[in-house]
């Protein structure tokens, strides 16, 4: 089994409460979370209704926006933009009944609503600092969306923040909450694997081919393609599953090596990193080897996770795992059969979402802490930052120069 060699109360905590169903299941085909995660659509799970601000509303607010209409729990009040049309877009999205939304191109003024009970930041990755802290300064709860920043120290000053706020904050790496993902973790968790000892992850996406300057107004950059705005591909790409890889070793990260580049110039004018490899080597001596594109046309790749007593590859809504035993040694007479698993859903990158803001309901109740909180939404940033230094400087980097 994976022993837990990690400090971090807020993870241990979640575990301990959240449903895991399945515990035991051993059948192949067999569902572990079939009827995990069932998200309240009537009554309210909290004592009150709390009200939202939304602050950026581009294209991933839509998702956010989309889920938190399954939230009877959160009202959105607020929407905030530099772009009027963009809040009124947003708001016309929202389907749930409520007061009449207010809408602000100034968000220090939306943060003057006394009745707002929290906000959720879902801005450019460069903005998050900034945003987050003003947000906490004026006793509001957050949600700020991945990546918590582009560098360690920006992440631990939103953390002293946070911590003297005595507010909630809480970070959008939704695979947390996923029924699918909390059904992978679970089977490595009662499954005899091992240690796991080494990962192999890839990300490819192909939606960054964008043809011709979409923002508004005309002429404005796109941020995703500024390396100091948007860290590249590893920080766009990788959060999700660098996070999922840190929950899986349950370590800390100390060393990382990247090599990265700018390759398919059919992606606009840029200079952020367009593909990447990264290795990490964390303090249990576990090793993760992640790579990831942009420009990809179709291929796709199993998340393979290596342990001492099996091989593990999640995708495609299953997890397969394969047993073995080292050659020359005399095969275990209780060594188990290969299981192919059926975990609930296959959309990885949506998946989540509304589970991880029903939750934040919960936290802003005061029945939940926060999950993912900073200090695990940082260690992502150890590596992503860590990587991006790498490439830049040719060198590994010791995580513990990233402050």
């Amino acid at each position: 089994m994976i022993m837990s060699s990690t400090k971090n109360l807020s993870r241990r905590e979640f575990i301990g409460v959240s449903s895991m169903a399945g515990i035991g299941l051993a059948l192949s085909g067999t569902p572990l979370l079939a009827q995990s995660s069932v998200v309240q659509t009537g009554a309210l799970a909290t004592s009150k209704k709390f009200k939202m601000g939304i602050i950026g509303c581009g294209n991933r607010s839509r998702s956010i926006i989309g889920a938190l209409n399954s939230v009877p729990e959160i009202e959105m009040t607020a929407f905030c933009d530099l772009v009027p049309n963009k809040a009124q877009a947003r708001a016309a999205e929202c389907i749930k009944n409520g007061a009449k939304p207010r809408f602000f191109t100034d968000m220090n003024e939306m943060l003057k609503m006394s009745e707002l009970d929290c906000v959720a930041v879902i801005t450019p990755s460069d903005t998050h600092k900034d945003i987050v802290i003003a947000a906490l300064n004026a006793d509001k709860h957050v949600f700020c969306e991945k990546p918590m920043a582009l560098t360690v120290a920006d992440c631990n000053e939103m953390i002293g923040v946070n911590l003297r706020s005595g507010k909630a904050l809480q970070f959008g790496t939704q695979r947390r909450h996923s029924p699918e993902y909390k059904a992978f973790i679970e089977a490595l968790h009662t499954r005899p694997v091992g240690k796991i000892l080494q990962s192999s992850l890839f990300d490819f996406r192909g939606d960054w081919r964008v043809p011709a300057p979409d923002e508004f107004p005309a002429g404005t950059p796109y941020w995703r393609l500024d390396q100091k705005r948007s860290g590249g591909v590893v920080f766009e790409m990788g959060a999700h599953i660098i996070d999922v890889n840190n929950w899986v070793f349950d370590s800390e990260p100390i060393s990382v090596c990247s090599l990265q580049g700018v390759n398919n110039f059919t992606l606009r004018k840029r200079d952020s990193s367009d593909h990447a490899g990264v290795v990490v080597e964390y303090a249990n001596g576990a090793m993760m080897n992640y790579g990831g594109n942009v420009y990809n046309y179709g291929s796709q790749a199993l998340d393979t996770f290596f342990g001492t007593n099996a091989t593990l590859q999640m995708g495609g809504g299953k997890l397969s795992i394969k047993y073995g035993f080292p050659p020359g040694f005399p095969k275990p007479k209780d060594l188990p059969q290969a299981e192919v698993i059926s975990l609930t859903g296959n959309n990885r990158e949506g998946d989540g979402v509304v589970e991880e803001l029903h939750y934040f309901a919960q936290v802003m109740d005061g029945k939940q802490k926060a999950y993912p909180d900073g200090y695990i939404a940082r260690q992502s940033v150890q590596i992503m930052e860590g990587a991006n230094r790498s490439a830049q400087e040719r060198r590994v980097i010791d995580v513990k120069e990233l402050g």
